[in-house]
């Protein structure tokens, strides 16, 4: 009898044995297995940047825009009309004190424009005039720190207009864009990224972490650069394509010139 209950308990090893020897890798991990350090975590995928809006600005309504279309009498004939370099509902973030706007500017018989930025109580703060004769592309309008031009404040929301003026004499022919800026703080934990990173990633750490402005402007500087680099311009084809800008993509970057 012990001889038959010693057979049968080696023979029930050996099953085991060659049950086991027959389970995947999958199977051992429902059975307790350790997981692979990778299994549970997104994968790595290459590419460009993707921009990420915060929740709480997807779920803000957008400021109002001007009841007559963006293009008026002066625009050149063009797929694309006065277009500002902003999500869909024109609500952006920074983290500096003086932040930098774009905006697409089409083909115009307009030689003037207006960049107007105001606080939460409507108070005009700063305004800049700009010449685009012959001009058509991506321009840039930044906030000059040597304009007696108080800091953006933490916590506080501003609102933009960019207006192309097509008759001085007549400004209901204006083509305006209307949007928001919004000031916020970095944690640590990102500011320390920050610090370590080279353009190319802060543009990616800004944009994963919605704030639109700075991840524009940072990219926007690495390609006036480096207007050759083939990198820059497919990050900047995949940052606007993010918010729905793609065709805009292939639009020149250009320089304006601030009237005195």
């Amino acid at each position: 009898m012990k001889t038959i209950t010693k057979f049968l308990i080696n023979l029930t090893s050996v099953g085991s044995i060659v049950l086991i020897a027959t389970l995947n890798a999958s199977q051992l991990a429902v059975v307790g297995q350790p997981v692979p350090p990778n299994v549970g975590q997104p994968p790595t995928v290459p590419g460009g940047p993707r921009f990420i809006q915060p929740r709480e600005d997807i779920d803000e309504r957008p400021p109002t825009q001007p009841g007559r279309p963006v293009r008026g009498g002066c625009a050149s004939i063009s797929q694309l009309g006065l277009t500002a370099l902003v999500p869909t509902n024109k609500i952006g973030r920074t983290v500096f004190d003086y932040p930098t706007f774009f905006f697409y500017l089409p083909p115009t018989e307009a030689e003037s424009a207006e960049f107007i930025l105001k606080d939460q109580s409507g108070n005009q703060i700063y305004k800049q005039d700009l010449t685009i004769s012959n001009l058509s592309g991506v321009i840039g309008v930044s906030i000059p720190t040597n304009k007696n031009v108080a800091p953006l404040e933490v916590g506080k929301s501003y609102t933009w207009n960019f207006t192309v003026i097509c008759d001085s004499q007549d400004r209901s022919a204006d083509q305006i864009q209307i949007g928001t800026v919004r000031r916020v703080e970095l944690s640590a934990d990102i500011r320390r990224q920050l610090d370590q990173a080279d353009p190319r990633q802060k543009t990616f750490i800004y944009a994963e972490n919605g704030i639109w402005q700075d991840a524009l402007s940072t990219l926007a500087a690495a390609r006036r650069d480096q207007p050759n680099d083939t990198t820059f311009k497919a990050d900047w084809e995949s940052l606007l394509d993010s918010v729905k800008l793609g065709e805009i993509a292939q639009e020149p970057i250009v320089q304006t010139q601030p009237q005195p």
